[in-house]
C-alpha cells in the first residue's frame, strides 16, 4: 500500500464534504432572493452554493480567509484561532444584519471568527479565555459552553434563523458548531465557572455576575439541518478504499476524549482492512510545531513499528495546530527513519519530526472543516507490530 494512495483516499473524503456542493443541494428547493449570514471556515463556499441554488443571495460572510463570494455578499475575514479586532467587527456586523437575514450558514471555526462580548466582558478577557481553554485541552463542548455565557453572539444571539450546518462536532449536535449563534444555549453558570477555574481562568466578581446573568434560552429555529459532517467525509474515504479493492469500514462513534487513550483504542479495535473514523480528541499542547494530528501520527508510529500497517491522521481544514501541514501518514518504518520521538512528543514538536521522515501531508487551507479523520490500514495477511505502547 502506497502513501500516495492513502492520501488520495483522504482527499476523496474532502470531496465528499465539499461545502459548495452540500449547500447547493440543501437549498435547491428554496426560492430566492435570500439574505444570508454565513460564519465559519466553509462560509465562502457555502455562500456560493446557496447562490447557485436560489439564483441570488446577499448578506454577510465571515471566514478565516479571503475567497470569492457572490455579488451582494459582504466578506469579513475574522481572527482565528483567537478572537481579535476583526472578529469584533464581524460580530457587530452580524448582530446588525441578523434582523433582516433569511438563513444562517454555519461551519467550524466560527467561534473565534465572529464575536461580541457580553456587557461587562472585554475582548481581551474573552481572548484570554479562548486561549486558556484551547491550549489547556478543554473539550469542544466545555469551551463552547463557556463562550456562550460570555458572548452576545453565542448560544442563539443572532436569533432563531433557519440554519444549515457543516458540522465539525458531529457527536455533540449542531448547537456546538460556531458556538451556536442561532441555536439557544441553556444557562449553566456553576459548570461554566468550574470549567474556567479548572483551566486557570481567574473570574472576578464582575465576570461571575455576567455568567449568572445569562437568561433562559430563546426559541429554536424552525430549521436546523446538518448538511455534512466528519462521518460523511469518513464514508467518502471508505468508498475510495473499496474502489481500490480494499476491505473498509467507518468506525461507529466520534473520536473524543484524551488523545492517547482514544488512539490506543482505535488501533486495537480496528479489524483487518481499512478503518476510518472522524472526531476531535483532546490534547493539552504547549509550544512546538504540530497539532492533534501530527501528534497522533507520531504516537501511532510507535504502536505500529515493525509492522506493515499504516496510520493517517488528517485535519480536514488543512491546518494541524501550529504547523503548515494537515497531518501525517506513518507506517511501520517511520520510527526507524526518524530520531528522538520521545522528546518530540514531550515538546509537541511532532510535525518537525515527521517532516524529517517525509510523512507529513500538506494540502493548504481546504475551505472546509469537519474535524479530523483517522485511518488505519491493516493488511489481512499482516505481521504483528514489535511495540505495543
Amino acid at each position: 500500500m502506497s502513501r500516495a494512495l492513502v492520501e488520495s483516499w483522504l482527499r476523496r473524503g474532502l470531496k465528499a464534504v465539499d461545502p459548495e456542493t452540500l449547500a447547493r443541494q440543501a437549498l435547491s428547493g428554496r426560492e430566492g432572493p435570500l439574505t444570508v449570514i454565513a460564519i465559519g471556515k466553509a462560509a465562502p463556499a457555502m455562500c456560493r452554493g446557496a447562490d447557485t441554488a436560489v439564483g441570488e443571495v446577499s448578506g454577510l460572510c465571515i471566514s478565516n480567509h479571503a475567497a470569492a463570494v457572490p455579488n451582494g455578499v459582504e466578506l469579513i475575514v475574522g481572527d482565528h484561532p483567537i478572537p481579535g479586532p476583526n472578529s469584533l467587527r464581524a460580530g457587530r456586523r452580524a448582530l446588525q444584519m441578523a434582523p433582516q437575514a433569511d438563513i444562517a450558514l454555519l461551519s467550524g471555526g466560527g467561534s473565534a471568527l465572529c464575536e461580541v462580548p457580553a456587557a461587562g466582558v472585554t475582548m481581551r478577557f474573552l481572548a484570554s479565555v479562548h486561549k486558556a481553554l484551547v491550549d489547556g485541552g478543554a473539550s469542544i463542548e466545555e469551551t463552547n459552553l463557556v463562550r456562550a455565557h460570555l458572548s452576545r453572539i453565542k448560544g442563539g444571539g443572532l436569533g432563531p434563523l433557519p440554519t444549515y450546518v457543516l458540522s465539525d462536532v458531529s457527536g455533540l449536535g449542531p448547537g456546538v458548531v460556531a458556538s451556536g449563534p442561532t441555536i439557544p444555549c441553556s444557562p449553566d453558570p456553576d459548570r461554566v465557572l468550574e470549567i474556567m477555574r479548572r483551566h486557570g481562568v481567574e473570574a472576578g466578581n464582575a465576570i461571575v455576575e455576567v455568567v449568572h446573568r445569562r437568561g433562559a434560552p430563546g426559541p429554536m429555529p424552525e430549521i436546523v439541518e446538518v448538511i455534512g459532517d466528519g462521518r460523511l467525509a469518513a464514508l467518502g474515504v471508505a468508498a475510495a478504499a473499496k474502489e481500490a479493492v480494499v476491505r473498509s469500514a467507518v468506525r461507529n462513534g466520534w473520536i473524543n476524549g484524551p488523545l492517547g487513550s482514544a488512539l490506543q483504542d482505535f488501533i486495537a479495535e480496528a479489524p483487518p482492512g481499512v478503518t476510518v473514523a472522524a472526531g476531535e480528541p483532546d490534547l493539552d499542547a504547549h509550544g512546538g510545531r504540530g497539532g492533534r494530528n501530527s501528534h497522533a501520527a507520531l504516537l501511532a508510529s510507535n504502536q505500529i513499528a515493525g509492522s506493515d500497517w499504516m496510520f493517517a491522521a488528517f485535519a480536514t481544514d488543512g491546518v494541524d495546530g501550529h504547523s503548515d501541514a494537515a497531518g501525517a501518514i506513518v507506517d511501520g518504518t517511520t520510527r526507524q527513519r526518524g530520531g528522538d520521538a520521545t522528546t518530540a512528543l514531550m515538546h509537541f514538536d511532532s510535525a518537525a519530526y515527521l517532516e524529517t521522515t517525509g510523512d507529513l501531508i500538506r494540502t493548504g487551507p481546504t475551505g472546509t472543516n469537519v474535524a479530523d479523520l483517522w485511518l488505519i490500514w491493516k493488511p489481512e495477511e499482516r505481521s504483528e507490530p514489535i511495540l505495543s505502547s
